[in-house]
């Protein structure tokens, strides 16, 4: 009798435990609150000097999960991290091999920084999401009160900065990842981390569709297809000849190949929406309507001056009208450009951290976009909140300097004149990734930015289908 009350009361314990992880763990985040209170007097507030003569410690929680506890130093800071166990696969089949890693930003990742001089905390720091680069961080008050504020930073941007939370900073030393949930859930935006990896399959099957037909595309200047498939040129529409090669070598009862295509960026990225046209439209997008401005400038200034001779927004134009071309189709409706809301923009940053500081963003501009710098952030926000669109890219670069005659001094001019398309997602372990579709090729988001150089990219929103055939 006396074993089976102990086997009775010994499941029921890792019951409640199993029961009380599980409403933390509704994210599937490792718990180390335990850990961090058997530790909080060795390790999270031992002085610096006990803590370099500390080996790296290996704790387990009430479910099982290992944590390493580790110190780190800085030049003027030293931090004590809390890291749960990962597996890591290497290789296929019979060659792969599994090691166990703890990283210090992985999903449940805690650390508390203090200060060399003193030891005093500096901030703690949460990881909970598949990027390194997304984070929540809590720091004392700073005049010395009860108040701890609380930033969300997302690749070096804050979406939230300095929000007063109600838990005072010595709590957060053994608090669990759900209590600053719900102290939180109001103040913070936690719904940045809300991602349904399943939502993103019409993008996935859009871009393997596009990437087996990328092999077809040479690039050529002002180079286009019409609503017909016909050749044409982009800046105006006009018919333009084309070469095809014999097909007469394909083997009888074959289907022969899809045709090669001649494009410029901006052909490439209307061959893609045109592709989302074909299916219910039956065909695809007609050029002149994309020509319309969308753009206002004083004719009086130098970029007005200017854009007599040169088309300055031409890209910006022609992605915009896509976007709105495609909603049309979509919908069977006819929009106005201005009312359409095809147009991103979202400012979810305040800041950023640099090395020299904190300052200020200036987010989103009125026919420019973003900085190149944030598009990695904002496209990361995008592909949380809206996991259905794709974007179309109208880049904006310097263009060579001119005399301005009114300013009489040299005045530097912008012009949009290439487009790409931009697929941000969640793969199925939930981290996010970006594929650039540009004059031809794919891309990584750091290869295109890198491309790019310093120059602004304006976004337009187009909703995603696997109702989608390449000509």
């Amino acid at each position: 009798m006396k074993s089976i009350r102990c086997v009775f009361f010994s499941a029921l314990a890792l019951l409640v435990a199993v029961s009380a992880f599980a409403e933390y763990n509704s994210r599937g985040i490792p718990d180390s609150s335990q850990i961090r209170k058997e530790i909080n007097g060795s390790w999270l507030k031992a002085p610096l000097k006990t803590l370099r003569e500390k080996q790296p410690e290996i704790r387990t929680n009430s479910i099982g999960q290992r944590f390493q506890i580790w110190l780190m130093e800085s030049s003027l800071t030293f931090s004590i991290l809390v890291a749960p166990e990962k597996s890591m696969t290497f290789g296929s089949g019979a060659d792969s091999q599994t090691v166990s890693d703890f990283p210090a930003d992985s999903p449940g990742a805690w650390l508390i920084e203090r200060r060399i001089d003193n030891g005093k905390p500096v901030r703690i720091r949460w990881y909970f999401v598949q990027d390194e680069d997304v984070f929540v961080q809590f720091s004392p008050d700073p005049l010395g009160g009860k108040k701890t504020l609380a930033d969300y930073v997302i690749g070096g941007c804050y979406a939230a900065r300095n929000v007063p939370v109600g838990i005072s900073f010595e709590n957060l030393y053994t608090a669990s990842f759900s209590k600053v949930f719900s102290v939180t859930e109001k103040t913070l935006p936690w719904h940045y981390s809300e991602i349904y990896t399943g939502q993103y399959a019409s993008k996935l099957y859009m871009m393997k569709q596009i990437r087996k037909n990328l092999s077809r595309i040479t690039l050529e200047p002002n180079a286009s297809y019409d609503e017909d498939a016909q050749p044409v040129h982009t800046f105006d529409g006009s018919p333009r000849e084309v070469v095809l090669p014999s097909i007469s070598d394909v083997p009888e009862g074959e289907e022969p190949p899809p045709p090669p295509l001649t494009l410029d960026s901006n052909g490439f990225t209307k061959w893609i929406i045109d592709a989302l046209s074909y299916p219910i439209s039956g065909s695809g997008i007609r050029i002149p309507p994309l020509l319309q401005r969308t753009v206002e400038v004083s004719p009086l200034s130098y970029a007005g001056v200017r854009g007599q001779a040169e088309d300055l927004s031409f890209s910006l134009d022609w992605t915009r009208n896509l976007a709105l071309a495609r909603l049309s189709v979509q919908t069977k409706k006819v929009y106005l450009y201005d009312s359409s809301g095809v147009d991103v923009k979202i400012e979810p940053f305040s800041a950023e951290i640099t090395p020299s500081g904190i300052k200020s963003l200036s987010g989103y501009l009125k026919d420019s976009g973003y900085n190149s710098q944030y598009l990695r952030q904002v496209l990361y926000v995008l592909g949380v909140t809206e996991p259905t669109y794709f974007y179309l890219a109208a880049v904006r670069k310097s263009l060579r300097p001119g005399v301005n005659p009114a300013a009489g001094k040299n005045a530097e001019i912008y012009t949009f004149e290439d487009s790409a398309v931009i697929f941000p997602y969640f793969d199925g372990g939930g981290r996010f990734d970006c594929k650039v579709f540009y004059e031809g090729r794919e891309l990584s988001l750091a290869s295109f930015i890198e491309e790019c150089g310093d120059c602004f990219v304006h976004l337009t929103r187009v909703l995603a289908s696997d109702r989608f055939f390449l000509r």
